[in-house]
């Protein structure tokens, strides 16, 4: 999909997720990691944290491994929504289903996301909690 400034924020959205699910399925981390701002923020049940890029790049690293670990061989990625909450700031709401070798669904959840676009569209904050879950409820610690 093209991006053009007329592209609504919809249309922007989901093709910078295209890109991010992309990212994970190529396994490149690095270039997962620039789709994050310059620090990410995680609120989660547990406690908030935070992760500058290098360390969330390893983060990637880790939880690619951790995923072929459990079987995945595709990620799959749908953009649920997404909405304009100031300019340049959007919530978007994604479902991702964790595919194996044979097309068999591994697991599958929702994200929630906060983005900003400085010279583009990047992760600021993500709610993983129904990830956490997911792989809580097959007894795989993430």
């Amino acid at each position: 999909m093209t991006v053009t400034a007329h592209s609504t924020i919809e249309d922007q959205i989901s093709a910078f997720f295209d890109a991010y699910v992309d990212a994970f399925a190529q396994e490149d981390a690095a270039a997962l990691s620039e789709l994050w701002d310059e620090v990410g923020l995680f609120p989660s049940p547990t406690g908030n944290f935070s992760m500058e890029r290098e360390a969330f790049r390893e983060h990637c690293v880790t939880l690619m491994d951790f995923y072929r670990q459990q079987g995945v061989a595709e990620p799959v990625g749908e953009l649920l929504s997404a909405e304009e909450l100031f300019p340049n700031v959007a919530l978007a709401r994604m479902s991702y289903r964790m595919l194996d070798a044979q097309g068999g669904l591994v697991a599958t959840w929702n994200h929630v996301y906060v983005l900003r676009k400085t010279d583009r569209w990047r992760v600021s904050l993500t709610i993983a909690d129904d990830e956490m879950a997911a792989w809580a409820a097959k007894d795989a610690q993430l």
